[in-house]
């Protein structure tokens, strides 16, 4: 017996050398501003086109704060303008819900999961190279069953991800009630109680990339689209909530860029207590905050 277990530890040695060669070693957590930061929209309950120079105001106020990785858009609406990368050229046409239809409302998010993971492989992890990812509502969805799926090993999905730090905006981790008021195949799955809903609470409360991947997950009171509560409802190592008088509402999220010091927060971290903060960053600095340190 003691001979077979030998030969089995031998055996392991060599499949985890093998992988080794074929996977990119991670860098040790850095805490600066040259990664690339990913940023991914959210529904456009308008049509099926938004224009990624949303970002441009967070984007312009990170990099006078010292960013200097690259800004990473994301187009997945047939509509969506001035992205940097269309995610219908990464993965594989027909696999993981794959609907064989143009990219619009009523592609699953499923599917935009396997083909954000696969883009962030492709360019970025299979290269060696770790992201941060900042999402908004919707994208919060979207980035956290990407990773989930990866995490789970997926046949579908990437062998691995390399992504640092991950900002949600605004996003239903539980959903949100203002998804009945619609009825495309997006606001049917960010419906409270929805399947996807309550799979990712089931398989992803906090999905880690190899390296590790720490959550901060950003909701306010005044968010007239997601409550305060849905916006938090996941594992995230950081939770952050705007009380009523900062006034956030649900696209405030990534244009709040001044740097005062002066909104009104209730926060924690890793699972303890809620502390209020009443000169506390506004959420582009929060966000930067979190981007830069796994703890501040």
């Amino acid at each position: 017996m003691k001979r077979r277990i030998g030969k089995l530890s031998t055996a392991a040695v060599v499949v985890a050398a093998v992988l080794g060669l074929l996977t990119p070693s991670v860098e040790a957590r850095t805490d600066t501003r040259t990664k690339p930061v990913v940023y991914v929209h959210g529904y456009n309950s308008f049509g099926d086109g938004t224009d990624c120079n949303m970002w441009s105001s967070m984007d312009s106020t990170l990099r006078s704060w010292g960013l200097t990785g690259p800004k990473v858009t994301v187009r997945y609406y047939k509509g969506d303008t001035n992205c940097t990368h269309a995610l219908e050229n990464y993965g594989t046409n027909g696999r993981h819900y794959d609907p064989g239809a143009p990219f619009d409302r009523y592609v699953r998010v499923e599917h935009l999961g396997y083909r954000l993971a696969w883009m962030i492989y492709n360019q970025y992890s299979s290269r060696g190279v770790t992201v941060d990812v900042v999402s908004h509502s919707m994208g919060g969805l979207i980035t956290r069953y990407a990773l989930a799926q990866v995490a789970r090993r997926h046949a579908d999905f990437p062998p691995y991800l390399y992504v640092e730090d991950s900002v949600t905006l605004g996003t239903p981790h539980a959903g949100t009630g203002w998804a009945d008021l619609c009825w495309t195949t997006q606001c049917e799955q960010m419906r409270p109680g929805s399947s996807l809903v309550n799979w990712l609470g089931s398989y992803a409360p906090n999905p880690q990339a190899s390296g590790g991947t720490d959550w901060t997950a950003i909701g306010s009171y005044d968010d007239e689209i997601v409550s305060e509560t849905s916006a938090i409802a996941m594992s995230a190592a950081h939770k952050t909530q705007y009380l009523g008088s900062a006034d956030v509402a649900h696209s405030d999220y990534y244009k709040d860029t001044t740097n005062a010091r002066t909104a009104d927060v209730r926060y924690n971290d890793n699972g303890g207590a809620f502390y209020t903060w009443y000169d506390a960053p506004w959420a582009v600095r929060w966000s930067d905050q979190s981007l830069l340190y796994g703890t501040w």
